[in-house]
């Protein structure tokens, strides 16, 4: 960020946590560690972390592949676990998963966010895969204030759909308001306050791109 001339704060205005019912999730991961699953299909960083909270030792077996949504989740995923050749999409989106994945369909484990939208897993089942989907985390508000308001010069990037929920529900404004990609663009749009612009992909680049989209 620093060569677009803008220093880089994080303002953390959710914050994840196991689900409250942690039960389906470490059924799973027991069930991914016996070779059940002929995929694994990990759409955030998160999965991942809560994956290894909930147990997994960071470990497929042999006949179960690994799918990531982006290269930020690849890079968590190789941190944290040693596993550096998933297979990603094109298009790091649910849309390039669907579009993408040229497997014939088997059995899939699919943890997500337990406010995960379901078009993910119902266009895999529609595909014909049986798929496993469980809350991997749940997204929670964070309580009381904000280490760091926003000003009228800001760029402010939301990276979830609930982020973008808070950021509306707290009355926030900003100088430039970004979305990291179509799902976070579209429930700003339908809270009344669209994105000014929406990223090309999840990454600095893609940052830099919607920042100056003429170069």
């Amino acid at each position: 960020m620093a060569e677009a001339g803008l220093d880089a704060a994080h303002l953390p205005l959710t914050q994840q946590v196991l689900p409250a019912d942690p039960g389906p999730l470490t059924t799973a991961v027991g069930r991914l560690g016996a070779g059940e699953f002929d995929w694994l299909i990990l759409t955030s960083s998160n999965t991942v972390r809560f994956l290894l909270q909930a147990g997994w030792d960071g470990v497929v077996p042999a006949r179960t592949r690994v799918g990531v949504i982006g290269p930020g989740t690849a890079a968590t995923l190789a941190e944290l676990t040693g596993i550096t050749d998933p297979w990603m999409p094109q298009d790091h989106s649910a849309v390039g998963i669907l579009d993408e994945l040229d497997a014939a369909p088997g059995t899939l484990l699919l943890p997500q966010s337990a406010q995960a939208r379901p078009q993910l897993a119902e266009g895999l089942r529609n595909q014909g895969w049986d798929v496993t989907q469980v809350p991997a985390y749940d997204t929670v508000p964070v309580e009381g204030e904000l280490p760091i308001r926003p000003g009228p010069d800001d760029v402010v990037l939301l990276t979830a759909s609930s982020a973008a929920q808070e950021w509306v529900r707290r009355g926030l404004t900003a100088r430039t308001v970004l979305a990291i990609g179509e799902p976070t663009a579209h429930t700003l749009r339908d809270l009344g306050a669209p994105a000014d612009a929406v990223l090309p992909e999840p990454t600095a680049a893609g940052v830099l791109a919607a920042l100056n989209p003429q170069n």
